[in-house]
């Protein structure tokens, strides 16, 4: 028997200090210090107590005796400590000098015993045999003692179970569960002195060598010394982003707190938590829970090469969702309000276009048929006079494009005398009904012909020299052109002119206070003072982007109550060098000798089907081609269409969009759905006013083979028709002869079959039209559409200004 417990305390010797050794070598914190304090503890105590297993007196057993003692009393003091420090408890530091006052008096009393009998008394030492017996009794303090103990151990086991209860990391929860496993076997083996084997062996040896193995294995294992690792399972914890971790096997290995408060279940049903994660994750789906939303993001932790766990990170995304929803509302907001401007656009351009398509097309065939110089001159005034009207018109209409800033600058060749020409022809009617003088001055050395975006500048001096007339109640108007400068450009082996462009009135002038608005879109400088005059506000706003494209700049002067310049130089390519010179005899003797009509095809076995609501389009569009001899059909609707194309061949359909009852997307489906039929190859161009950008995309997408927009350009028709129609049957047009009886039978009207209409001359309008029936026609076209379009212009302004009442600003309805 005594062999045996030299052995095992040998053994509990040789754990105790390797346990001593491991824990000194890895010491970083607090935690350690208590723990080594608590190992040196025990060594202390086992080294006594094998000094009194060879003791052979009782004086000499009783020195080893104290000896232990001196280890074992500090074992409890430091047994507290490192439970408390694990636990992460802060205990009041009252609380613990106490018990360490306590426990350095019951090494006092052990010490005295012997003078004193409070802790062992009548002692009785025996060693007949080879093993030493020492008996006592018990004094009053020594079960005070043991009390103590048990309750240490107790409070210790109790913090370690609340920590374990509220720890989700589960390293730590491992390293908690072994430390409780060693007071567990403490506490059981301690209570075990009541029983005989005591007297002979003293079983807490036994105790602290098993907890000493549990410890070495909790270092070893469950890193209980690894405090990096510790610390930073601390710091993910404590993050506000919930964070599940599986390990290699694909199960949870931890979980923070913030992923416990979206996830409660992980304690009870880790795997379905993870399942629901990875599932959002494959679908790209958020997660509502409580009416927050959580994305998430899979992360790999990769060692040697090798995937060793996964990271799951918990967003919580409510706030950006909502923003994202609102946004999203806020888009579709703007997507039906674009829409909505949109097909306003298109029905404004549609109903503009339309009565422009007839002017323009009548004018065609007066430049066609007129011989008179007189009048070919009127005609061609109308003619560019409208071109440049459709320009400003698909700018105006054109509101997205002008928002986005997505102009485009089309550079040309162009004939300065031409623009300058247009404008002056334009303005000085405007002029001339306010009764002010308009002096236009052009110097004689500018170069006849440049090379930039002529309807442009056209359209940035009209709006400007409009300004200048409608605020201007008195006085003069003076349109500058010189010539500034003359630049060369080695790199690009050209000539640049530097143009000098200035408009001068004697108007109303400017405050210097609302120079910063002047730019504005749809924003009007003294509104009240000039509620009278026209207008949208909208002129200079597109003038500076415009100018701003062509790499030039608007400068303002302006007196209040005195008047204001407008300035710009252009930068453009010279075409040629040759100055215009005299500017009105030039631009005299430009265009009332030069226009003269050709066809560029016949096609006399071609037919075509017009579609088109409007019967003055219809004519306009059989004039235009009168001289091709194609032969037409007119349709004056969809269905109508449709019925034609069903009963005969029509080599080349042109269809209206916008028309009552079936419109010409509906009737081109409808066509094409006969796919038997004699015009199921047969190729169908939309003609249409509705002029608005992408317009020609969308009816590209629809199906049509091809896009023209309203007012019809005689060139482009026939180009259009050339393209399209078998080659076969285009043809080398004939000598052109003039067909005098065709002539002369055009019918003349006298002023007086006419009502008399103050504001109407039947004679110049004969003297355009030439032909009784047209101007008839025109007329009654013109009187019954009237009625419908001041409506809905007066619709929209009402509209307009309802909205300015309301935002205090423009904007389309």
């Amino acid at each position: 028997m005594y062999q045996i417990a030299l052995a095992v305390q040998w053994i509990n010797i040789f754990i105790i200090l390797t346990e001593t050794w491991i824990v000194f070598k890895k010491m970083k914190c607090r935690l350690h210090y208590y723990l080594y304090m608590m190992c040196i503890s025990t060594l202390i105590y086992s080294t006594g107590y094998l000094l009194a297993l060879f003791s052979d007196t009782e004086e000499a057993y009783f020195q080893s005796l104290l000896m232990s003692w001196g280890g074992k009393i500090w074992i409890v003091f430091s047994l507290l400590y490192f439970c408390l420090e694990l636990s992460g408890v802060n205990v009041p530091k009252r609380l613990l000098h106490c018990h360490f006052i306590f426990t350095v008096i019951m090494y006092a009393v052990v010490i005295t015993t012997k003078r004193t009998g409070l802790f062992y008394r009548n002692t009785a030492f025996d060693k007949t045999g080879d093993m030493p017996d020492f008996r006592f009794d018990a004094g009053p303090l020594f079960y005070l003692w043991e009390l103590m103990v048990f309750c240490t151990i107790v409070v210790g086991l109790v913090f370690l179970y609340r920590a374990l209860a509220r720890e989700r990391n589960l390293q730590k929860r491992k390293q908690l569960k072994i430390v409780m496993m060693a007071l567990l076997c403490e506490l059981i083996i301690g209570g075990l002195v009541m029983m005989p084997i005591h007297i002979f062996y003293d079983l807490n040896q036994l105790g602290f060598s098993i907890s000493a193995i549990l410890i070495i294995i909790a270092i070893f294992r469950d890193n209980l010394m690894d405090t990096e690792s510790i610390a930073r399972d601390y710091m993910i914890d404590e993050l506000s982003a919930g964070v599940i971790a599986s390990d290699t096997d694909g199960e949870v290995a931890y979980y923070n707190k913030a992923a416990l408060q979206v996830f409660p279940e992980l304690e009870n049903d880790a795997p379905g938590v993870l399942e629901q994660v990875r599932r959002a994750i494959l679908l790209k789906e958020p997660i509502t829970i409580n009416e927050r939303i959580y994305t998430f993001e899979e992360r790999k932790l990769i060692q040697n090469g090798l995937d060793v766990r996964k990271i799951y990170v918990i967003i919580d995304a409510t706030v950006h969702y909502v923003h994202l929803k609102e946004l999203e509302e806020q888009r579709r907001i703007a997507d039906e309000a674009n829409k909505t401007k949109s097909d306003f656009l298109a029905n404004m351009s549609h109903d503009i276009r339309t009565p422009i398509n007839v002017m323009l097309g009548l004018d065609e065939m007066i430049l066609r048929d007129s011989t008179e110089s007189p009048v070919k001159g009127y005609a061609i005034d109308i003619q560019r006079a409208g071109e440049t009207l459709l320009s400003i018109i698909d700018d105006i209409l054109d509101l997205s494009k002008i928002e986005s800033g997505r102009m485009d600058i089309v550079p040309v060749k162009y004939d300065v005398s031409s623009v300058l020409y247009d404008l002056s022809n334009m303005i000085v009617g405007a002029a001339t009904e306010k009764k002010l003088s308009f002096e236009m001055t052009v110097t004689p050395n500018i170069p006849a012909r440049l090379w930039g975006d002529d309807a442009r500048l056209t359209q940035v001096l009209l709006n400007i020299l409009t300004n200048a007339v409608k605020y201007t109640r008195r006085g003069s108007i003076w349109f500058r052109i010189s010539l500034k400068d003359i630049i060369y450009e080695p790199e690009e082996e050209e000539r640049y002119a530097i143009i000098h462009f200035e408009v001068e009135d004697t108007g109303i002038g400017i405050k210097s206070s609302d120079m910063k608005r002047l730019f504005s879109e749809f924003e009007r400088i003294e509104a009240e003072r000039n509620r009278n005059i026209e207008g949208t506000g909208l002129g200079l706003a597109i003038t500076t982007k415009i100018l701003s494209l062509m790499g030039s700049k608007l400068n303002v002067k302006s007196e209040y109550g005195r008047g204001s310049v407008f300035s710009f130089d252009l930068k453009q390519l010279i075409i040629d060098d040759t100055p215009i010179g005299d500017f009105e005899e030039r631009i005299r003797h430009r265009y009332t000798d030069q226009y003269v009509y050709t066809e560029s095809f016949t096609a006399p076995d071609a037919h075509i089907l017009i579609v088109d609501d409007n019967s003055m389009n219809r004519k306009v569009f059989a004039f235009l081609l009168k001289q091709t001899q194609v032969k037409i059909t007119e349709a004056g609707s969809g269905h109508e269409s449709v019925a034609l194309a069903a009963k005969q061949h029509f080599d080349l359909i042109f269809m209206d969009h916008m028309m009552p009852g079936m419109d010409g997307i509906e009737a081109l489906k409808r066509i094409r759905v006969m796919k038997h039929g004699p015009c199921a190859n047969t190729p169908i161009i939309v003609l249409t006013a509705n002029a608005v950008a992408g317009s020609r995309e969308q009816y590209l997408e629809e199906g049509f083979d091809d896009f023209l927009s309203k007012p019809i350009a005689g060139d482009v028709l026939e180009d259009a028709i050339r393209k399209w129609l078998p080659k076969e049957l285009v043809k080398a047009p004939a000598a052109h002869h003039e067909a005098p009886a065709e002539k002369e039978s055009v019918k003349k009207a006298p002023a007086e079959e006419f009502p008399v209409i103050f504001g109407v001359d039947w004679k110049v309008a004969m003297m355009r039209l030439q032909n009784k029936d047209i101007l008839k026609s025109v007329l009654g076209e013109f009187s019954d559409t009237i009625d419908l379009q001041a409506d809905k212009l007066e619709g929209f302004r009402t509209a307009c200004r309802r909205r300015r009442m309301i935002t205090g600003s423009w904007c389309m309805p």
